[in-house]
C-alpha cells in the first residue's frame, strides 16, 4: 500500500524552534530595562511575551514544582495523527524519533489493516510518545468505538482497570484491544508467528470478521 507524503503542521515545525529568538538592537535596548530581579528575589521573574511593551513591569510569580506538559492540540488542527478516523478507530502505539510511525511498522501496520477490510481512511494512528492524551481526552477529540493499543498498558491512558494483552475489553461504549509491540510482532520469528496468531484471532472476535 502506497502511503501520502506527509507534511508536518506548522506547531510541529514550530517547536522545533522554540529556543532561536535572536534579538535586534531596538529589542535589546528595551530589554536592558528590565530590572534584575534574579539578583534581588529569586521567586520573582519578568516575563516577555508578545510585542514587548514600551515599558515592562515585572511580574511576580511563586515558583512552582514542574508539572509534566500536555500538548496543545487545536480543535482544527488534524495533523498530530494519522488517518482519517473515518470509522472512528484509534490505532494507538509507542515510538520514540518519529512524528507517527517508522516506515517498516506502517508497512506492517497497513497488512493488518487490510486483512481487517480496513485502510489508514478509517483510523486515528496517534502515536503517544509525542502526545500522551488519556483516554479522556482520545474520546473527547476521536468519538471512538474502537481502540487498538500497541505497547502501552491502561495507566498509560488514564483507564482506571487493567486489561490482559489481546482481550476484547467493552468500556463506555468502545472496544479496546491491548496488545505487544509492533516490533515483537513484525518478524518470522516462533515469537512473532505466536504473537500474530493471538492478534489476528482477538482481530476477528473485535471486527466480527
Amino acid at each position: 500500500m502506497s502511503t501520502k507524503k506527509i507534511q508536518l503542521p506548522d506547531f510541529v515545525i514550530a517547536n522545533l524552534y522554540t529556543n532561536q529568538l535572536v534579538l535586534g538592537t531596538d529589542v535589546q535596548a528595551q530589554k536592558n530595562e528590565i530590572v534584575a530581579i534574579s539578583e534581588t528575589d529569586s521567586k520573582t521573574e519578568a516575563i516577555i511575551t508578545g510585542s514587548f511593551p514600551e515599558k515592562i513591569v515585572p511580574t511576580p510569580i511563586e515558583i512552582a514544582k514542574p508539572k509534566t506538559k500536555e500538548p496543545v492540540l487545536s480543535d482544527i488542527d488534524k495533523q498530530w495523527y494519522l488517518g482519517d478516523n473515518g470509522k472512528n478507530i484509534i490505532v494507538l502505539i509507542k515510538e520514540k524519533g518519529v512524528t507517527y510511525i517508522n516506515d517498516k511498522h506502517l508497512q506492517f501496520l497497513s497488512n493488518i489493516l487490510n486483512a481487517c477490510k480496513l485502510n489508514l481512511g478509517d483510523i486515528a494512528l496517534v502515536n503517544h510518545s509525542n502526545y500522551p492524551l488519556s483516554y479522556t481526552e482520545l474520546k473527547e477529540r476521536l468519538k471512538p468505538k474502537f481502540i487498538l493499543v500497541f505497547d502501552l498498558e491502561t495507566k498509560e491512558i488514564n483507564l482506571p482497570f487493567t486489561i490482559p494483552n489481546f482481550q476484547v475489553q467493552s468500556h463506555d461504549n468502545c472496544k479496546f484491544l491491548f496488545s505487544s509491540s509492533l516490533t515483537k510482532m513484525d518478524g518470522e520469528s516462533q515469537e512473532s508467528k505466536i504473537e500474530k496468531s493471538k492478534l489476528w484471532a482477538s482481530l476477528k472476535n473485535i471486527f466480527q470478521l
